[in-house]
């Protein structure tokens, strides 16, 4: 698995993106630890269903929450010492098993208001545990350790980055900070997580990118955020207004960024949904397209002809089909999109579940935030 990930490192390094097959990442994802049961529970949609309703008014129709992970890098000596515990320096909640004593538990900080049923609990032959005795796995790997922010992720996003009106099919100011809702319980206390966190802990280059000093290089911590996110598409619903990215071309204030189809409800297969990558050269916004190649200029759909562009800056193309099929992309040097999505049959209702991630050091301005100890302070 090593040689594969350098191979996707070095992709990374020389193209910007790449793709990966449902069957490899399905495959890394089990030798990183992920347990069938708990890929089976997201594929089934048990988790992204309990996922929170975007505080955006205008997003209504999107359902998104954020996991957010703190990788620290570990010296080589706290490596042959860990056997199996962290011994670094470290920041978050600790991967380790908690007792009764503590001052907070996985229940307390994660969103619990879900309604599994006990059949769904039970399906998978998993014993019922107190929230204060749920042992979460202690993880020490090749370049750092993990522990759990347990508190709300922050973003931050440049308007030259990221369309807020113009070109935007749903308005709202996308630019500047932001504030996201806690993953389900039962997604923090899963073993998909650790498993993404190693695979992009590996895929991390070398240096990050400032981002015109915004960005906090020289930290010793790297920030992954997992994005559960479920796009709905009610009956009778316009397409306009349910686009999973409504903003069209864009960044995202990343280093590295994934995302990982897992499940589709009713979506039409041969119509939209395509997942594409483009040069940076292509202009930031939104266009009307019924085909690739084609632009909508004469339409009536009330976007703007962007200027500059052109078809020719698109590197890739793909409608995602299978659940666990991935692309993963260097923010820094690509943007991205993905068109929307029509229902198979438009008398119900349908859904798209992906978890996205976004990998990058700490913001500048210590807006990031973890607990430490009880006590919230900024990550640096």
């Amino acid at each position: 698995m090593d040689n594969i990930l350098a191979n996707f490192k070095r992709d990374l390094e020389d193209k910007g993106f790449v793709h990966i097959p449902c069957h490899l990442y399905y495959a890394l994802l089990l030798h990183f630890g992920a347990l069938p049961r708990d890929l089976q529970k997201i594929e089934d949609g048990r988790i992204h269903k309990h996922v929170g309703q975007d505080r955006e008014e205008t997003m209504a129709f999107r359902q998104i929450a954020f996991h957010r992970v703190v990788l620290t890098e570990t010296d080589n000596e706290a490596q042959d010492k860990a056997d199996g515990e962290v011994n670094s320096p470290h920041v978050g909640l600790y991967l380790k098993p908690m007792d009764n004593t503590s001052n907070h538990t996985l229940s307390s900080i994660f969103e619990t208001d879900s309604d599994l049923s006990d059949d769904e609990e039970k399906k998978d032959g998993d014993e019922e545990k107190s929230a204060s005795t749920i042992p979460v796995r202690g993880l020490v790997r090749k370049n750092s350790s993990l522990s759990l922010a347990g508190c709300e992720s922050v973003t931050s996003l440049s308007d030259t980055e990221i369309c807020s009106d113009a070109g935007a099919k749903v308005y709202f100011e996308r630019s500047g900070p932001r504030r996201w809702n806690m993953p389900p319980f039962e997604y923090a206390n899963s073993s998909v997580p650790d498993a993404i966190a190693r695979i992009l802990d590996h895929l991390q280059p070398d240096m990050h990118d400032d981002q015109e000093g915004t960005i906090n290089i020289g930290s010793n911590i790297t920030i992954n955020d997992q994005l559960l996110i479920r796009v709905n598409k009610a009956v009778d619903e316009n397409g306009s207004t349910s686009e999973p990215t409504p903003e069209g071309i864009h960044q995202d204030a990343t280093e590295i960024s994934s995302v990982t189809l897992v499940g589709r409800k009713n979506v039409a297969r041969d119509r939209g949904c395509e997942s594409r990558i483009w040069k940076l050269d292509q202009p930031t916004g939104n266009y009307g397209s019924h085909a690739f190649g084609q632009l909508d200029e004469e339409s009536g759909s009330g976007l703007p002809v962007l200027e500059g562009f052109s078809w020719d800056n698109c590197l890739f193309d793909k409608v995602l089909q299978s659940p666990w099929e991935t692309i993963i992309f260097n923010d820094r040097m690509v943007k991205h999109e993905v068109r929307g999505f029509f229902a198979e049959d438009e008398s119900k209702a349908s859904y798209r579940d992906v978890i996205v991630n976004f990998l990058r050091k700490p913001l500048s301005n210590g807006m990031d935030e973890c607990m430490v100890n009880g006590v919230m302070e900024s990550i640096l």
